[in-house]
């Protein structure tokens, strides 16, 4: 197949199909020869990252909206002009003027005019207005913009914003049961991390396709997720509770900080995602771990007050980890957002009534949004006297390099 035309489909799924970008490239990815894959997922993931950038560039010289495949053809191939200078102009303009001729004969001349056009003046100046400006450029919702500038001032805001297109690299956290971080940067491949004691940072390649990922020394996790399992502090011989699990990274890492001696029952809603738990655990040859079908807003069958220490890692709105996952940015929804508040606070509640007195009860999010956040844990603090708090904090992407997070750490008062 075609490269530009396989990342088409594939942006046509995303966009129109709602399929997830990372399942459908792991899915289809093999269609293509090994020298374009490459290129081909950099296409996808800068296009879906910067959408609303390169659309803007266009959009103002057509008189009517082309169809939707067509807008999707014109907003990769505006994205390669822009972005991927190692390709030639003429070879960018060529082959999508001939993928416009196969799935809209129509659209042909509209495309090549198009791409012409914008070769010949170049980018398109950006408003004015300096936040309608960093909305279009950043790729994300006006109201978001207005949200964060709101909650955490206009210079967090627009570094924020800004940090959320930088590269990447892959994080993964080092099996402290098999070996040391020391002695996996050794090795060449790995720089540590600066927050985790257990995060690494690949140099180059995709860990799941080493062997250290498939004999369990190494899991890909990124390191402010690394955080939520060190903020518990589990002990050895522990009894834990996961009520959010999936895919269980984080009981996981605490199974391999309490060297797999104790009890961590996790669980999540659906069993397809409790199997994952059960995968995990097996490829990490960690035996302490019991997943199981569970609802975290009601808990039945767990016993009250049983447990050292209880982990709440909520479904949240996910703006955290927008620079990792840019399908998010396609389902961005204020209202969306409003309607996880009750559920993340009926979880927490749910799930402190399983702490035992002294116990530890951490709520965490990888979302950037007070509401879902610091307001949740006062929300909690006010309802329930027995609890402290003892910590909290907010991990920026642009001040600590890793996704956003938000954790809290509450103690039941003996």
């Amino acid at each position: 197949m075609i490269m530009r035309e396989w990342c088409l489909r594939a942006l046509v799924s995303i966009f129109e199909e709602h399929a997830y970008s990372n399942l459908y490239i792991q899915k289809h990815l093999h269609e293509l020869s090994e020298q374009d894959r490459s290129l081909a997922v950099s296409i996808v993931y800068g296009t879906l990252q910067h959408q609303r950038y390169v659309r803007y560039q266009w959009a103002h010289m057509v008189q009517r909206s082309p169809k939707k495949q067509i807008a999707l053809l014109l907003d990769m191939s505006i994205y390669q002009l822009l972005f991927l200078d190692a390709l030639p102009d003429y070879a960018i303009i060529h082959e999508a003027v001939a993928i416009a001729a196969r799935w809209d004969a129509r659209a042909k001349g509209m495309v090549n005019g198009v791409l012409r056009r914008f070769q010949r003046e170049g980018r398109r100046a950006l408003p004015a207005d300096e936040w309608q400006a960093l909305a279009i450029e950043t790729g994300l919702p006006d109201w978001l913009i207005s949200m964060w500038k709101h909650q955490y001032g206009e210079a967090c805001c627009r570094s924020l914003c800004h940090s959320l297109n930088d590269p990447h690299p892959q994080c993964v956290r080092v099996n402290r049961m098999r070996t040391t971080r020391e002695a996996l940067a050794e090795s060449g491949a790995y720089t540590c991390g600066t927050l985790s004691a257990d995060a690494l940072y690949v140099k180059s390649g995709n860990a799941a396709d080493t062997e250290a990922y498939h004999n369990g020394t190494i899991s890909i996790q990124s390191e402010a997720s690394q955080m939520v399992a060190l903020w518990m502090e589990p002990k050895p011989g522990e009894h834990l509770l996961d009520v959010c699990s999936a895919p269980g990274s984080k009981a996981c890492h605490m199974a391999e900080i309490m060297h797999d001696e104790g009890v961590i029952l996790c669980g999540d809603i659906h069993p397809h995602r409790v199997e994952l738990i059960r995968q995990g655990a097996k490829r990490l040859q960690l035996h302490c771990i019991e997943a199981k079908v569970m609802d975290a807003t009601q808990l039945e069958g767990v016993a009250d007050a049983a447990f050292d220490g209880v982990l709440c890692d909520v479904p949240c709105s996910g703006y955290g980890v927008m620079g990792r996952k840019s399908d998010i940015r396609l389902r961005l929804s204020a209202e969306a957002m409003d309607t996880l508040i009750p559920l993340q606070q009926e979880i927490l509640q749910c799930a402190a009534r399983k702490v035992r007195s002294g116990g530890r009860l951490v709520y965490s999010t990888c979302t950037l949004n007070r509401k879902e956040n610091e307001k949740q844990a006062e929300r909690f603090l006010q309802t329930h006297p027995s609890f402290c708090l003892e910590r909290e904090q907010t991990f920026f992407p642009h001040v600590h390099g890793t996704d956003g997070f938000y954790i809290a750490r509450f103690l039941r008062k003996a």
